[in-house]
């Protein structure tokens, strides 16, 4: 395969470029989203490990914030980006966090635009982004995965032109994958879609020469991007961990975020399906048997785990741009060129040094003015503020037997929870004991009270839990509000 440019790598006329304005767009939009990218109970458990780590320079190798699992062997594979969270948010409160957030997004965003120009029109390119916007919107949280976006982006956009240009990914990419390695465990994606990318060019190399040509290349390429990979706290360990977690399938059933997309609303998947299947069926485009293996790899993640919908919607424009570009370049070849794409192709070349500033400019007096009126996190389905409260005043301690999505609270405020949001150190069974019992699919609930010597309690105002603790010996509700409900055991109880 060759790569054939749509535009011209020149400047823009304007100054600023397409991508520039897309991130800009997207920095904008997304601040104006506010508390609403805060709705996620591990943010706050991820705060104080960062915090942990820079005051001990060290990362830690054994559980130091629950009491269920105290010692249990845990190295946090997320470490570089909790050390990121952390002095943002001492500093500069939720309204850093979403700034952050805003800021990570947008940048990601400008890296497709860019990416795709080299093989789509510009108004061809901006559906793309746009696909990729409204994919991610469901999953654009403050969680460690957001700063790897740009990473994620910036690492598929190299291993296609790579493939376009029949040659292998350049080296420097490796320090790339040691970032992403330190920032999130889906960089074993990454691994496992350059072998992918290695595969195709294997199969499509003419003769014996060309497939060691390319054994060689992709073969170099890969050996260093293992290594740098493993150069984490966790090791040829954190390889193993995408595998532990597809093993859980309990946990995975009953974790949201792990759960399938709902069809019965209108789910962004589902648009892309339908428009992807309308140029298949009405058009006639034709992929490469490796693209369509890589995209339906994607799709079946989709629709397993709603949190995977974000990376196709990243990665999927840009498994389809070239060939994509080369058909509607074939089917409109001798036409002339539509009047909105013509408008926009001022906009696609390379933005100048005062351009750059002068949207760079704009996105700071945003960012000023945004962090003028702080961003408060007001108690929600994962912050049991007053209940919190409510104990610390009336000398409920002891260990807490507490709500899955309430941990992160508890970690973030000093208390060690029964469990919280680190799934992979829990591990299945445990997952799988605890949630049967509180929600009176079995009669442990009791057993677990007292094996874990809890005397206190902290669940959801509308959780089965509550219901069972309110009937059961021994215990007794002293405080309920709208977000949680706490019982305390006999001779415990304020």
């Amino acid at each position: 395969m060759m790569v054939t440019a749509s535009l011209p790598a020149t400047k823009s006329r304007f100054g600023a470029s397409l991508p520039l304005l897309v991130a800009l767009a997207a920095f904008v939009t997304v601040l104006a989203s506010g508390p609403a990218l805060l709705g996620d109970p591990d943010t706050y458990w991820h705060i104080v490990v960062g915090r942990w780590i820079l005051a001990h320079r060290a990362v830690p190798h054994a559980d130091i914030f629950s009491y269920s699992m105290a010692g249990a062997p845990w190295v946090p594979h997320e470490w570089l980006a909790e050390t990121i969270f952390a002095p943002i948010y001492d500093h500069w409160g939720w309204s850093g966090m979403v700034l952050a957030t805003a800021a990570s997004f947008a940048a990601a965003l400008a890296i497709l635009t860019r990416a795709l120009l080299r093989w789509l029109e510009p108004v061809h390119a901006l559906a793309g982004t746009a696909t990729a916007w409204g994919l991610a919107l469901p999953h654009l949280l403050a969680r460690p995965h957001i700063l790897t976006l740009p990473i994620l982006v910036l690492w598929f956009a190299a291993l296609v032109e790579a493939r376009e240009r029949d040659r292998a990914p350049p080296l420097w990419l490796a320090a790339v994958m040691a970032l992403w390695a330190n920032l999130h465990g889906g960089y074993v994606l990454g691994l496992a879609f350059a072998a992918l990318f290695a595969g195709e060019a294997l199969l499509a190399a003419r003769n014996r020469t060309a497939r060691i040509a390319a054994v060689k290349r992709w073969g170099v390429f890969g050996a260093i991007s293992l290594a740098a990979a493993l150069l984490t706290p966790n090791g040829v360990a954190a390889l193993w961990l995408p595998f532990h977690l597809m093993n859980m399938k309990f946990a995975l059933s009953v974790l949201m975020e792990w759960q399938s997309p709902n069809f019965q609303t209108i789910q962004p998947l589902e648009i892309w399906l339908i428009v992807a299947l309308a140029l298949a069926l009405g058009f006639g485009v034709k992929l490469p048997p490796a693209r369509i293996a890589m995209l339906l790899l994607l799709l079946h993640m989709s629709l397993a785990h709603q949190r995977a919908v974000e990376v196709l919607g990243f990665i999927g424009p840009l498994l389809l741009a070239p060939p994509v570009g080369d058909f509607i370049r074939a089917r409109s070849r001798g036409r002339q060129a539509a009047a909105l794409d013509g408008a926009f192709a001022d906009l696609a070349g390379r933005a100048s040094l005062p351009g750059i500033a002068a949207v760079g400019l704009v996105a700071a007096a945003v960012a000023l003015f945004f962090m003028q009126q702080p961003v408060v996190r007001k108690p929600d389905a994962y912050t049991p503020a007053a209940a919190l409260k409510f104990a610390t005043t009336h000398d409920l301690t002891g260990p807490v037997f507490n709500e899955y999505g309430f941990g992160g609270y508890l970690i973030f405020n000093g208390v060690k929870p029964f469990i919280d949001g680190r799934a992979d150190m829990y591990g299945d069974d445990f997952i799988k004991r605890y949630i049967e019992a509180t929600r009176g699919v079995t009669d442990d609930l009791p057993a677990m009270l007292d094996r874990f010597h809890a005397t206190w309690t902290l669940f959801a105002a509308k959780s089965p839990a509550v219901t069972l603790m309110d009937h059961l010996p021994g215990w007794k509700r002293v405080y309920a509000d709208d977000v949680a409900v706490i019982h305390a055991r006999a001779g415990a109880a304020p």
